[in-house]
């Protein structure tokens, strides 16, 4: 489907009607853009298909695998619009390019979406889509604003009367349904280390952590409640670099800092634990998965550490570097106060 076909300018007539509609002494919370939005489908998709809530099916493409059930999670691959087409938001790369907003750090890939009342993390108008689609399907269709809330009613007429927010076309392909998604994200973490790192263990302590050391520097010990200083370059599965201390790294990944040393780590006190390792000056607290790669070093030593979302940004990932639910390499090196 072609995207410009977003961009069709509503007639006067249609113009006509909303103000007509936003006169009327009736008027409730949202008859102005629920007027507006289905002049905009009968105009532009007059053949779309309208679920219970609302949505409008512009494009169904369906899958061959299962519907997703009550599982709480799916991957999504998906692109978003205003319905005047200008792009919002994309996992995929070769949209992002088309409009100008790649960037070679930036996630490009399916993304979590949460299912459910109790996550409340995924739009009622999107879950209703999904709930419809089997596992390889692709649909485009238009969200309204009332449905592109996170609260939960069983008609259309309760979110009409309680919601409101912006309209959207959603370019949607459902890639996994998962019901245990640490379970799911430690298997592939666990894939990824034994075609990568055949030799390496999981650590008999921390589920989902892997830690391998490269070279053992001098052997002694770091002394409690001591600074000492350390290089470091994070990586996703896929190897991109999303944070480093080497400036060569960064430029080759087109990162900036105002300067690149070595990080100050400050060690444990003793009684303490890797839980207790801060960095920098201000003492601000460090990654869990970082902190315990950390622990387990000796002065001079280079090692990498690969561990699950768990001991690093869980549910909520960071930015556009680092999604949801996403395995974390660090490579370490042990070094001289700069």
């Amino acid at each position: 489907m072609n995207i410009m076909k977003f961009k069709y300018l509503l007639t006067a007539a249609l113009a006509l009607s909303l103000l007509s509609c936003a006169q009327s002494s009736k008027e409730g919370k949202n008859d102005a853009a629920k007027a507006y939005f289905d002049a905009w489908v009968s105009q532009n998709y007059p053949n779309a298909v309208k679920t219970p809530l609302g949505v409008y099916i512009l494009s169904d493409t369906p899958g061959a695998g299962a519907l997703p059930g009550n599982a709480p999670f799916v991957r999504l691959n998906y692109s978003y619009y205003t319905l005047s087409g200008d792009l919002v938001s994309t996992t995929r790369e070769e949209v992002a390019r088309q409009n100008d907003l790649y960037s070679k750090t930036a996630y490009y890939g399916p993304g979590f979406g949460f299912r459910g009342d109790d996550l409340s993390l995924m739009s009622a108008g999107l879950e209703e889509t999904v709930a419809g689609m089997r596992v390889g399907g692709r649909r485009i269709v238009a969200v309204p604003g009332w449905l592109d809330e996170s609260e939960r009613y069983d008609t259309e007429e309760e979110y009409l009367e309680h919601c409101s927010g912006t309209d959207y076309i959603y370019d949607i392909e459902l890639v996994e349904a998962i019901d245990d998604v640490e379970v799911w994200e430690q298997d592939s973490l666990a894939r990824y280390m034994a075609r990568n790192y055949p030799e390496a263990r999981e650590d008999a302590l921390l589920t989902g952590f892997y830690y391998i050391c490269l070279d053992e520097g001098n052997g002694k010990p770091i002394a409690n409640d001591s600074t000492v200083y350390v290089n470091y370059t994070g990586r996703r599965l896929d190897g991109v670099t999303f944070d480093t201390t080497v400036a060569d790294t960064a430029k080759v990944w087109g990162l900036s800092k105002s300067s690149f040393s070595p990080a100050q780590i400050n060690w444990f006190a003793s009684g303490g634990d890797y839980t207790s390792i801060t960095m920098g000056s201000d003492k601000n607290d460090a990654l869990a998965g970082f902190a315990y790669a950390l622990s387990k070093m000796h002065q001079m030593e280079k090692g990498i550490c690969f561990f699950c979302s768990t001991h690093g940004y869980s549910s909520t990932g960071s930015g556009t570097k680092i999604p949801a639910y996403c395995p974390l390499i660090f490579e370490l090196e042990m070094t001289e106060e700069p």
